[in-house]
């Protein structure tokens, strides 16, 4: 049996990862508007993206873009690996749920519980896309 091949997997989600930050650090700037400044001491921080967190809507966009970005993980470290993209899925899967439990937050629990509902089902998902793909091209 093939191996799955780690390269693949820590490239994906490498990039998984900084395109999650990007993310979030636009559409926090973008929800937060005037309010966030250069300058803002910590607590100021703290309490600003409280408010953007209770207030807005930015959550669940965030939860959306998380699911879209962990699709297109699996699909890339499957189209990466040329192999078994299901197992790549799979691992890509495990990884990010590793990852979801070491940056567990408690606000709110319910989009935490979600996540780690999804990751896996998501993550088989993007390899399936990328399965279709790799046949389609032969």
């Amino acid at each position: 049996m093939p191996r799955i091949s780690f390269h693949a997997i820590v490239t994906a989600f490498s990039l998984e990862v900084l395109a999650d930050m990007l993310v979030a650090r636009l559409l926090f700037a973008m929800f937060a508007g005037d309010q966030l400044v250069a300058d803002m001491a910590p607590e100021a921080m703290l309490a600003l993206a409280k408010t953007v967190y209770e207030t807005t809507t930015y959550l669940p966009i965030m939860f959306m873009f998380g699911t879209l970005t962990t699709i297109a993980g699996a699909y890339l470290a499957a189209r990466l690996a040329k192999r078994i993209p299901y197992y790549h899925g799979l691992a890509m899967g495990i990884v990010g749920l590793v990852f979801g439990l070491v940056f567990w937050s408690d606000e709110p629990i319910w989009l935490d519980y979600l996540g780690m509902v999804l990751t896996i089902p998501m993550s088989l998902f993007g390899a399936h896309l990328a399965r279709k793909r790799m046949l389609e091209l032969g």
